[in-house]
Order: structure tokens, then sequence, then C-alpha cells
């Protein structure tokens, strides 16, 4: 005697005896293409897009720590006082900027607070060459908490490439948290805090 669907594997009792003899690594590719399907659906596969770096202004403070950051303009300089270019035919790439420290202690890392981008034939574009103290023209090498001060960021340009008329000027903060390796209290985890464009004035003939 029989009836519809009746038969071996027939019911819920043959359907579990069923999916039981299914081999296990079946199983394990259906359960990860239904989580690639609903990826997939939710978006999940989509890279990741980093958060976009607020936008600074120039001549306008841009506050933070551990120090604050005034761009008040961009220069194009050929030879200058007691600095050498490697070649004749190269210049400097400045950004002119006013940095004071917010931070409690004296500092010597104003190599990490700007770098600039969009100026093709820089020798070391990771960091500034130099770095100059506006007012006299000299080397920095600290900065004091709660003491202004306006700093010309210079980067060496080759001769060979045109003529820039704008960069992009990225100014960098730090944060004040446990090193977790030297278990003391640090400035760490350099990060962008804030761009602008920034138009180059031509002063190699002045």
């Amino acid at each position: 005697m029989s009836s519809v669907g009746g038969g071996p594997g027939a019911g819920r009792q043959g359907l579990g005896a069923r999916i039981v003899a299914i081999p296990l690594r079946w199983l394990g590719l259906s359960a990860g293409a239904a989580a690639l399907a609903a990826s997939g659906l939710f978006g999940g596969l989509e890279q990741v897009r980093k958060p976009e770096i607020p936008p600074a202004t120039l001549n306008e403070l841009n506050k933070g720590e551990p120090w604050n950051v005034t761009v008040t303009g961009g220069r194009l300089v050929g030879e200058l006082p007691g600095l050498s270019l490697q070649d004749d035919a190269n210049h400097w790439v400045a950004v002119v900027a006013t940095v004071e420290v917010t931070a409690p202690e004296s500092r010597n890392d104003m190599r990490e607070i700007v770098d600039i981008s969009g100026v093709d034939g820089l020798l070391h574009p990771d960091e500034p060459d130099r770095i100059l103290v506006v007012r006299d023209a000299t080397p920095v090498d600290y900065l004091n908490p709660g003491m202004p001060e306006k700093l010309a960021f210079l980067w060496e340009q080759s001769g060979s490439v045109p003529v820039p008329t704008e960069m992009r000027v990225t100014i960098y903060q730090k944060t004040y948290r446990l090193d977790t390796l030297g278990r003391s209290m640090e400035w760490l985890d350099l990060e962008p805090r804030a761009e602008l464009t920034v138009p180059i004035e031509d002063r190699r003939e002045a």
C-alpha cells in the first residue's frame, strides 16, 4: 500500500535522514555561499572607506594636540642663507605656518606637524628637509609650550619638473595615552587632523 509522496525518505523523519546523509563539507559550502549572498545583499563586501579628513582654512587657527597650527601660505624660494641645494637648478617649496605647542612640555618633533602632496619632484617627500624660524631664519630644535612661532617647512624640489602653483597641506595630531610596551604616558598615534589647499607664491627672484 502506498500514498502520495511516500517511499523511502518521505516525511519529517525521512528528510532528517537525508540531511544527515549529506557530506559535512557540502553543508559548509552551502553555509559559506549563504553568508556570501547575505554580505552582498547588505553591503558587507564593500571596501571600508577611510574617514574624510576635516578641512582647514588658510590663515585660520586649527586647534588640537599637541600643537595648534595656522597655515599662512606657500612659497617657492631659491638659495637661502646657510642652506645648500643638491643642484643649482633646484629650489625650495615652503609651507609657512604659525605653530603653538599645546602639550605641557617642549617638543622636538616638528617634522611631524605638516606634510604636503600634489607636488612632483620632491627629493624627500616623506618629511621636510629643513624647518626654519621665520623671524631670524635659524633652524628650529625645540618649541616651548604657549610660545607661538612662525615656521617655514622646506622641501627641496628638482628643477627638472614643472613649477607648482598650489599644494595640499595636511596637519597632523597625536594622542596622549598609555604606551602599552613602555607602560608610560606618551604622545602617540600620529594621524591627519585637517587638510587644505594652499596657493604657492613664486619668490625665487625676490
